[in-house]
């Protein structure tokens, strides 16, 4: 094991045996296999972050348990125990930090094993280059002294199985390098007896036989130097079917002719040591050219391309250079990798190979075939060549060890189809694509490729099409991509098109895709198509996948979360996850963060294409049903107590901790809410889910704007008139209020008037007293609003009638208070006087802050009428009271202008003065607030010009008629005449 400092503590990790942990030289235990398997894989990428989905690939591979990411949590509460905080720090303070979703372990690389191993092998190269012979025997000596026995002995998982393999190849290499080292240094007689036993452990290492008989002809032994030429032969014939390599058959020549040269120490350099030149293959081997064509008009991932080379063309290596690149089909993986592959050739002088995996289609291709191929392409007859995979493999390692050859390997299925094709030399590179990121797999780079940004998709365009069409129709361009959904090979698509179509404008094509049904099947040109590349993912698919990946495309907007997807698929939450994991992996959904997935655009188009639509309703039905259980849990805590939450045709609805809890329930789920709805009337025929959408609406609505107003009453709209269509009274009634309410909220009042007359209608034809009574109270509002005072009266009369008798106590209260102001308005002060006494003998047993602030408010606006202004002044002032100990400040703003009206009344200008413009001052920071604002304005507007201040009272009287007039409201009318006064006297 190595030892590093590492703060106040001396930690010491080894992985080139049994995994271990030293602090401060007492043995720490590591815990059991698979939590080995965590650590290893985090010492593995010391100090860099590991995410959760590595992690998963790195300990399960493929089929990770359900409870994979609870298991790693845990395993990271238990590393973290055993693991001393850094020295300086509080004990809080862990090496193992959270990153992201996933960790990152602060120790120095220098601390673990095998990184100080390949560390020390690139020193030796160095050395070794640099003429430093003694120097690079003793790092080599040093970096092999690190291993006890089998890396990652008996900890398990895809990971450490990849590590294991190359970190004992590793450990054979830096062994040969050692030889060539003492070769070189004359140390011949030492070589004999460790040469024959690395032959014999090893006996297909074909480098070592030739170290060997080159140690025995310099020891004077070249009889024994042949026998062993011909026991490398025997054995390579009945081991893999191949005969001694050139390097081999040439040296065995030499010896044969007696060259005298053999007899002097062998000058050999390592095969990590990068050569002072370019090698050009001069050895008069093959030198393979495979890569294909770049093209011409490759259009951004600028910074993809920068990290991709970077981590290829990195000097003074000690494994295999690896990138990969991920992403969904279309979106360019294979064009980049080109592209990287043509940047850095120059770095590779002894070849490029290039093979089309498959990994994608229904028929990947077979690792031998390719090993096959790639074979020939080196040089070796077909006769020549091993039929088993793994001989092949050696074979192929054999040929590029020692050369600087580039791999690359695209559209990979997963780890096992690579295994056999990756080279073991570090001189050699490979680029990898596939639709996921290969889970145990060790890569220097790895990019997830996402769709093109804007200006990247519209300069592929310009590319292809001539930067002059694009200007001449920037608008119908950038619509163009956008319905492609920045996908690389979509744009690519529709470029060629309008490129094979010269006189075509941009905005014919955009005609053409815009209806969703078919723009799928108008993405091909020639031989390229979008449901193609799609097609190779979908085939790929179980049956409950393809269920899954087909059933969720009409409802999944923007995102769907796993609770409702497995609501909609009928299946536990867990065997949800499992399945919409698995599709991630696919490449055909998409996951923003955890819990919640997505499709892009076009991935949606063609999976709802496949969907047959008889199994809409039962799914629509399923997510309707565990929407409306959230959202009236949400509800009860918005309006708790509302008799409405007692009418919702839901059995069981959802828990929620608190109203914040409940609102950000809502607000993240609305779109999806309002997609759902709108999916499933246009699909389904079952009466049930009219319903449920006008009670889902309902539930939305009493987070006011919260959410999206536009959005609730479209959808509303939608649900009334497919319930009318019906004859569905109750959903009908139900989302027509909706309609009303939105459109109270804007004042669009006869358009409000209209709804909730239609919604009255319906209720009562339905008996649906719960919102008849909504609805009977707002058409007060509404007539309240318009002047129309007796109107007002008689709604809220019938509205409070229907309260009390569904034993609504905080409703009866509200609209008992809107009788009054209606009353007052209507010219019967006296009787708005009685009301709100009353209500406020009542509140002595019930006490409601808001609900008694609102009384004493409109009682001091009714005395006031009377002409009884003393008292309204003592009301307004026990409001006053009231609001501040209640924390109810939009109400005390409220009370402020009203009774600053009052005080303007009685003379008492500069105090009504101070309370107006107070009012004025919290108004106008006030959510939603308009309306009480005017009216503060308004007797700000008055009180001034009674003071005088003519120019201030026309700037505030102009504002308030502003905003009157904004919202409709009658007052509007009268004070524009005041307005106009102030400002023909001023």
């Amino acid at each position: 094991m190595v030892q590093q400092e590492c703060g106040a503590q001396r930690l010491r990790f080894s992985l080139l045996g049994p995994l271990g942990i030293e602090n401060e030289g007492r043995a720490v235990a590591p815990g059991p296999p698979q939590q080995q398997a965590m650590l290893a894989a985090l010492l593995l990428r010391a100090g860099r972050a590991v995410t959760l989905c590595e992690l998963i690939g790195a300990l399960w591979g493929e089929e990770p348990p359900s409870s994979a990411v609870t298991i790693l949590r845990t395993y990271a509460w238990r590393i973290r125990q055993r693991l001393p905080a850094p020295e300086g720090t509080e004990p809080a303070v862990q090496l193992l930090a959270s990153i992201g979703d996933g960790y990152r372990l602060s120790v120095p690389p220098e601390s673990v094993d095998a990184h100080r191993a390949e560390r020390l092998g690139a020193a030796a190269a160095r050395a070794w280059r640099q003429g430093r012979q003694e120097e690079c025997a003793g790092l080599l000596a040093d970096a092999l002294s690190l291993w006890q026995g089998e890396p990652l002995a008996g900890v398990p998982g895809p990971l450490a199985e990849t590590e294991r393999s190359r970190l004992a190849e590793l450990r054979l290499t830096l062994a040969e390098q050692r030889f060539a080292v003492d070769l070189a240094r004359g140390r011949h007689h030492v070589l004999v007896s460790d040469l024959t036993a690395f032959v014999r452990e090893h006996p297909l290492r074909e480098r070592s036989y030739g170290f060997l008989m080159q140690a025995l002809c310099a020891a004077g032994r070249q009889a024994d130097a042949l026998a062993v030429f011909a026991r490398a032969r025997r054995t390579l014939d009945e081991e893999l079917g191949l005969a001694p390599g050139p390097e081999l058959s040439e040296l065995h020549g030499r010896i044969l002719a007696g060259d005298p040269a053999l007899l002097a120490p062998v000058a050999a350099v390592p095969s990590a040591a990068p050569s002072a030149a370019p090698s050009t293959a001069s050895d008069g081997s093959v030198r393979p050219a495979q890569l294909p064509p770049d093209i011409s008009d490759f259009s951004g991932r600028a910074e993809a391309v920068r990290e991709l080379a970077e981590a290829l063309a990195g000097a003074d290596r000690s494994a295999l250079a690896v990138v990969s690149i991920s992403g969904m089909g279309g979106i360019g993986k294979s064009t980049l990798a080109v592209r990287v592959a043509h940047r850095i050739r120059d770095r590779y002088p002894d070849g490029q190979l290039h093979a089309d995996l498959r990994g994608s289609s229904g028929e990947p291709a077979d690792a031998g075939a390719v090993l096959g191929s790639f074979l020939g392409a080196l040089g070796v007859a077909a006769a020549d060549l091993p039929r088993a995979v793994e001989d092949r493999s050696r074979l192929l390692r054999s040929l590029l060890d020692g050369r600087r050859v580039l791999l690359l390997l695209d559209d990979a299925r997963d780890h096992e189809q690579l295994r056999p094709l990756l080279p073991g030399s570090a001189d050699c590179g490979v680029i990898l694509t596939g639709r996921t990121r290969l889970a145990g797999l060790s890569a220097h780079a790895h990019v997830d490729l996402e769709v093109f940004a804007a200006d990247e998709a519209l300069e592929l365009l310009r590319q292809v099409v001539g930067g002059a069409r694009v200007a001449d129709e920037p608008a119908a361009a950038v619509e163009l991509v956008e319905l492609c959904g920045g996908l690389p090979l979509a744009v690519r698509i529709v470029a060629a098109r309008l490129a094979a179509r010269p006189r075509w404008a941009l905005a014919r094509l955009v005609a053409a895709l815009t209806d969703e049904r078919h723009r799928i099947d108008r993405l091909r040109a020639g031989s390229l198509a979008v449901t193609t590349v799609f097609e190779h993912g979908y085939r790929q698919l179980n049956g409950v996948q393809a269920y899954a990946f087909r059933t969720l495309a009409p409802f999944t907007w923007p995102t769907i979360a796993l609770d409702a997807a497995a609501a909609a698929l009928g299946l536990g939450r867990e065997d949800a996850e499992e399945v919409l994991e698995s599709l991630v992996d696919a490449a055909l959904l998409e996951s923003p963060r955890p819990g919640r997935y997505r499709y892009h655009e076009l991935l949606r188009n063609y999976a709802e294409q496949r969907l047959v639509d008889r199994g809409r309703p039962p799914v629509a039905a399923r997510l309707l049903r565990f929407l409306l259980s959230g959202a009236v849990a949400a509800f009860q805590w918005a309006v708790p107590g509302d008799p409405a939450g007692t009418t919702f045709a839901v059995e069981r609805a959802s828990r929620f901790a608190d109203l914040p809890e409940a609102r950000a329930w809502l607000v993240r789920e609305f779109d999806g809410i309002a997609h759902a709805i709108g999916v499933a009337l246009r699909s389904a025929a079952d009466p049930a889910l009219l319903g449920a959408a006008a009670d889902l609406l309902v539930a939305c609505s009493a987070f006011g704007r919260d959410v999206p107003s536009a959005r609730l009453a479209s959808v509303a709209r939608e649900v009334a008139e497919a319930a009318e269509l019906a004859g569905d009274d109750r959903a009908a009634g139900r989302a027509r209020f909706v309609c009303g309410n939105v459109a109270l909220q804007a004042t669009r009042l006869d358009e409000a008037r209209e709804h909730t007359t239609r919604a009255a209608e319906a209720c009562r034809r339905a008996d649906d007293t719960v919102i008849l009574r909504q609805t009977c109270n707002d058409l007060g509002v509404i007539a309240l609003f318009q002047q129309r005072h007796a109107d007002a009266v008689r709604s809220f009369d019938q509205a409070l009638v229907l309260a009390r008798h569904l034993g609504h106590r905080s409703g009866a209260l509200a609209t008992a208070l809107n009788a009054a102001l209606a009353r007052l308005r209507n010219g019967d002060a006296a009787e708005a006087v009685a009301i709100c006494d009353e209500e406020l003998r009542a509140l002595r047993d019930a006490p409601d802050s808001h609900g008694a602030a609102h009384a004493l408010g409109i009682r001091g606006r009714a005395l006031h009428e009377l002409g009884r202004h003393e008292e309204a002044l003592a009301t307004y002032g026990e409001c006053l009271e009231l609001c501040r100990a209640a924390r109810l400040p939009r109400q005390e703003a409220m009370t402020r202008y009203r009774r600053a009206d009052t005080l303007r009344a009685v003379g008492r200008l500069d105090e009504a003065l101070a309370q107006a413009r107070s009012a004025v001052a919290h108004l106008e920071t006030a959510r939603d607030g308009e309306r009480d604002r005017a009216y503060a304005l308004e007797v700000l507007a008055r009180t001034e010009a009674e003071l005088g201040d003519r120019a201030a009272a026309a700037e505030h009287a102009a504002r308030a008629y502003e905003l009157l007039s904004s919202l409709g409201l009658p007052e509007a009318a009268e004070l524009r005449e005041f307005r106009d006064r102030v400002r023909s006297e001023g």
